[in-house]
């Protein structure tokens, strides 16, 4: 087993005006640089911290991301060859004015992040790992325990997204969750199709009802008394557009349209010792958007959980659909808060690209409260507005809603508007996830595929609430 130390390098520690091995090689001590070098017979991953003066916790992270990513990506893809690295930290390296415990949960969760590895095997069956890493005496530190187990929990998001869609049904994810969260502490509630048509689960029902494998309900639940937040995590296992079918191009990545019902079931195995004596609700419809004999037909009119009307006049604009009846659920549970995160718009990704998410809201304090999260976590977020003068856009002539705006203008608005009228006077806070939950290329700080975005953010709106 070689063994590989991770060592970080300030800006300021990179000598100027001398051409040695790094300089040559381009190494600045910018985050996101990093090479590997040997002295004394020891192998070392050296990594950019940028500058010292502006180090953050969420910078710390990507810094030890791009280094485990330098290994991992050198090493035999084959699912079955074995690992023969193991990472040590030179912790001393990546001290800075950051708080020591939020820098080492920074470094663990970063060494995960970077390190991570998947790979089917076959129609069902997967390979999913890290780069080992030696933690040592560190693993007795609060900060490295926090930063590691955050960090098994967006690896865990991002297994869910990698998987094929035939691999993960509505009915596997559910029994999935319900088998990975009930050991944590997490109640775990499974409504089927014949619950969700008995109680008013029209949106769910009409977007699944094209689909072999018809649809489900999560319901989560830790701590006994009225949730703090109940979060909502759009899940279409896959998403063909349904008669609205998309194009074969658009196609290709649909599998990754459930990254917002992962990043929340992954989040809540955290909570039980992130927040213990606290309670939280999650709310996660499940469907595959299919265009079999079953399906909703634009024109269709379905009632949704909260009495009201919706006309569906595009059958890909699915995502609110399902989750009108999942925050309508939601706020029947009364909590202090409402967020759902969902991949639903590519107006979003236009918009702000593939690092931020579009955040909308009904309340400035809840709007501030997730923005700082997400700065502090590096799951970012930039506020668009809610726009109430765009009403027209989502009010129909035969029903009291239309899913579709029908023009191409403020979708980010109109569909967070839409959303907006299911949760009441409960400050909710929408995430448009489309850019950032999804990494069409691997690059210098992870594997291609689903990044885990959203799990970093709710756990840290969780530890600062």
């Amino acid at each position: 087993m070689t063994s590989v130390t991770v060592r970080g390098v300030w800006r300021d520690e990179v000598p100027e005006g001398n051409l040695d091995a790094r300089l040559l090689d381009g190494f600045t001590g910018a985050i996101g640089q990093s090479r590997v070098e040997q002295a004394a017979g020891d192998v070392i991953a050296v990594t950019g911290l940028g500058d010292r003066e502006r180090a953050t916790a969420a910078g710390l992270r990507l810094s030890a991301s791009a280094a485990a990513r330098r290994i991992a990506a050198a090493l035999p893809q084959h699912p079955e060859a074995a690992v023969s690295v193991a990472l040590t930290v030179d912790a001393e390296s990546f001290a800075s004015t950051v708080d020591p415990d939020a820098a080492l949960a920074a470094v663990a969760d970063g060494l995960l992040a970077g390190g991570y590895r998947f790979r089917m095997t076959g129609a069902r069956t997967f390979v999913s790992d890290a780069v080992p890493v030696a933690s040592g005496e560190l693993s007795g530190v609060p900060g490295w325990r926090r930063g590691s187990a955050l960090g098994a929990a967006v690896n865990t998001a991002r297994d869910l997204v990698n998987l094929p869609a035939a691999a993960l049904t509505p009915a596997d994810f559910a029994r999935w969750a319900k088998e990975s969260l009930e050991p944590h502490g997490v109640g775990v509630a499974v409504r089927d199709a014949e619950e969700l048509v008995a109680n008013g689960y029209g949106g769910i029902i009409a977007v699944g009802q094209g689909a072999d494998n018809p649809p489900r309900l999560l319901e989560l639940t830790v701590g006994d008394a009225s949730p703090e937040y109940a979060f909502v995590g759009k899940g279409v296992t896959f998403d063909t557009g349904g008669l609205s079918l998309k194009s074969s191009d658009a196609l290709m990545d649909m599998k990754s349209d459930m990254a917002g019902a992962a990043a929340v079931v992954a989040a809540f195995a955290l909570l039980p010792a992130l927040a213990p004596g606290r309670s939280f609700a999650a709310v996660v419809p499940l469907v595959e958007n299919m265009p079999g004999p079953g399906a909703t037909r634009p024109g269709d009119v379905v009632t949704l959980r909260d009495g009201s009307t919706l006309e569906i006049l595009n059958t890909d604009f699915e995502g609110r659909i399902i989750l009108a009846d999942a925050l309508a659920r939601a706020a029947e549970l009364h909590p202090r808060a409402i967020v759902d995160i969902a991949s639903l718009t590519y107006a979003s990704r236009h918009a702000l690209g593939d690092e931020y998410a579009a955040l909308v809201s009904n309340d400035d304090a809840l709007a501030a409260e997730v923005v700082a999260a997400g700065d502090r976590s590096g799951d970012r977020a930039w506020r668009m507005p809610l726009q109430p003068e765009l009403e027209y856009q989502i009010r129909s002539d035969l029903a009291d809603y239309k899913n579709f705006p029908g023009v191409p203008h403020a979708r980010v608005s109109t569909a967070a508007l839409l959303l907006s009228r299911f949760v009441g006077d409960i400050p909710w806070a929408h995430l448009d996830i489309t850019g950032p939950c999804y990494r069409h290329a691997s690059d210098a700080f992870g594997a291609a595929g689903g990044t885990g975005y959203g799990v970093r953010l709710l756990a840290e709106l969780v530890r600062g609430a």
